[in-house]
């Protein structure tokens, strides 16, 4: 069953992380919205009126959400092992959560869209997209896999922050891998260049949550 619910026990559990990471100070009494399936664009992203801006977007109920009003949770059934050759995750037999980028009954189906940025609105018809930092109990890595089955990393904590271009008006969607579970911070910024004035644009940097369950 879809889990789309309030729950205050989450905040508490978000908490817990703030003496390692920058948690809002209203963390403890926040509720927060349980994303935990289904089709949801994790990283959403508008151009309008000037403003560049990022969301969440449950494609299954057609909610959207500011990022720090939900927690997106990566079920026990992403538990995995890391597959050869896969080692910016961990070595290989290891365990690791990963949401894929198929969907899988049972799993968020973590997507990335821009369908909220008209073409032409910004120079290159593009964003360049930012993961600055992943805080948690362990490592974080976002990947795509090509055509041959080899990966293509796009953000390994272990390394910084990872930044690619994507593409107005599209949608697309990553492998979250995570070594352990527990709670996380990623922080997100897009950035483009307005094409009529020719001024950058940015979201700032945005904090996003993620629950692993054990």
């Amino acid at each position: 069953m879809r889990t789309i619910a309030k729950h205050s026990a989450v905040a508490a559990a978000a908490a817990a992380v703030v003496a390692m990471t920058a948690a809002p100070a209203t963390a403890a009494e926040a509720d927060y919205t349980i994303l935990s399936e289904g089709h949801v664009d994790v990283i959403g992203i508008a151009y309008e009126a000037g403003e560049l801006e990022l969301h969440v977007h449950d494609e299954e109920t057609d909610a959207e959400y500011a990022p720090g009003e939900v927690l997106l949770k990566a079920n026990n059934e992403a538990k995995t092992t890391v597959p050869a050759g896969y080692d910016f995750i961990g070595a290989p037999g290891s365990n690791a959560w990963i949401l894929p980028d198929t969907e899988v009954e049972g799993l968020l189906f973590a997507g990335i869209g821009t369908e909220e940025i008209a073409l032409g609105d910004l120079v290159g018809d593009s964003v360049t997209l930012t993961v600055h930092d992943a805080v948690g109990r362990g490592d974080v890595a976002l990947y795509n896999v090509d055509d041959f089955g080899n990966p293509e990393v796009r953000f390994d904590s272990n390394d910084g922050a990872g930044s690619w271009e994507v593409a107005a008006a599209s949608h697309g969607h990553l492998n979250w891998a995570f070594t352990k579970s527990g709670i996380y911070k990623l922080t997100v910024e897009a950035e483009g260049v307005d094409a009529a004035t020719g001024e950058s644009v940015s979201t700032g940097e945005v904090d996003y949550w993620f629950w692993v369950e054990a």
